[in-house]
């Protein structure tokens, strides 16, 4: 039976150097064995060369096919910013209007939203009566004034105006499901998929840490509430001194410097070691150096809507995890069963959920073989596969 084509575009990374890379990487393996697989990026890659295949315009990674349709690398200086976002907005348009000329594009699915982004994208949907879906992967919050209110008006007109276009939608988290329910105007099928990953990433690596650390992977932000993870480490370290806190990630515009400047007031600054960015290769074993893991998320829309990706990947690694209480998390996990859930924004209450680890060996085995099935059943590529493949399947019947 000839497979039918799915095209992915991506403003992001590809098939390295971020968590939607990654998230779209293995949802790209799960649909692989059902569809024909191409991952088109309009614009240059941000990470530039830490992704290890930066300077490929294509390449295929296990019969995934993807394209950088402009730049590589998105430039630096502001021309060429503005060149390569322009390329963006006018490439995909015409490289999909060739694609389903020549019947290589069933279907079209978008990871995230953005008004100037999409124009194109869904008149090409209307001219060539495409299926389109949209992964939404996050809701923004809309900030007080800057650059980064350009951004969340691209995202918030997008999603109010052109998200009514899609035939199906792939969403995180319950409050995102529900937001759509409530805003569309027909019944549309949407599936909630909170991650994917290849728990196999993890599985060869070896723990060689000799210190209690606790750690943390990610974009060391307000999103993620890392103040509040060095703070109530600061507590803990004061009752217990042989603990260590590792901090793996970065932004490209490196928020490092005040997180240091935090540690050295807190007077922690040699327990804290800050990695940087990495290429993603080394994130696993640096896990896995690791004797607790943690998340300790702020309140907000974007925490309600969203579902960390990262979570996923903490559980592969067979650690205790320590996460606050926002979004679908405590939705899908007990305290003490699966995770230690915690109040979000209280740093008294973060460091004892550390401290309940450190003095419980026997609750940390039961709640990561929990947490590692669980992973297993609902978050593994090749366990959601068949579910995800009939809902894509679907959207034509």
């Amino acid at each position: 039976m000839k497979k039918s084509n799915i095209k992915i575009i991506t403003n992001g990374n590809f098939p390295y150097g971020s968590a939607s890379a990654n998230y779209l990487k293995y949802f790209a393996f799960a649909l692989s064995d059902n569809f024909n697989v191409e991952v088109i990026l309009p614009s240059g890659n941000c990470y530039g060369l830490l992704n290890k295949v930066a300077t490929f315009r294509k390449g295929n990674l296990r019969n995934i096919y993807y394209k950088h349709l402009g730049f590589v690398i998105h430039p630096k200086n502001y021309l060429g910013k503005i060149f390569d976002n322009l390329l963006a907005l006018l490439l995909p348009f015409f490289y999909l209007l060739k694609e389903k000329l020549k019947g290589r594009c069933d279907y079209l699915i978008i990871y995230n939203i953005a008004f100037i982004d999409l124009l194109l994208i869904v008149f090409f949907k209307l001219i060539s009566n495409t299926k389109l879906i949209f992964i939404l992967p996050e809701f923004y919050e809309k900030p007080l004034k800057g650059v980064a209110l350009v951004k969340w008006y691209n995202f918030y007109l997008g999603l109010k105006y052109l998200s009514k276009y899609g035939d199906a939608y792939i969403v995180l988290s319950h409050y995102f499901k529900n937001y759509l329910n409530n805003t569309l105007t027909t019944n549309k099928p949407i599936f909630i998929l909170p991650n994917i990953i290849d728990p196999e990433v993890f599985s060869t690596i070896k723990n060689q840490m000799p210190k209690y650390t606790i750690g943390y992977a990610g974009s060391p932000t307000r999103k993620d509430g890392v103040e509040d993870l060095i703070k109530s480490f600061a507590l803990l370290n004061k009752k217990y001194s042989y603990t260590s806190l590792l901090i793996i990630g970065d932004t490209i515009n490196t928020v490092l410097p005040d997180l240091k400047i935090m540690a050295e007031e807190l007077g922690i600054k040699d327990k804290i070691t800050f990695t940087g960015l990495v290429p993603f290769e080394q994130v696993p074993s640096l896990l896995m150096s690791c004797q607790i893991l943690a998340l300790t998320r702020p309140k907000g829309v974007f925490a309600e809507a969203g579902f960390p990706t990262k979570l996923g990947e903490y559980f592969a690694c067979k650690k205790p995890v320590v996460v606050t209480k926002v979004g679908d998390i405590p939705f899908y996990f007990e305290n003490g069963e699966y995770v230690i859930l915690v109040d979000s924004e209280d740093v008294e209450s973060i460091a004892c959920g550390f401290e309940r680890i450190l003095l419980n060996s026997g609750l940390s085995k039961n709640m990561v073989e929990n947490a590692y099935d669980w992973m297993d059943k609902n978050l593994n590529y090749r366990n959601v596969s068949h579910t995800l493949n009939e809902f894509i399947q679907n959207i034509c019947i």
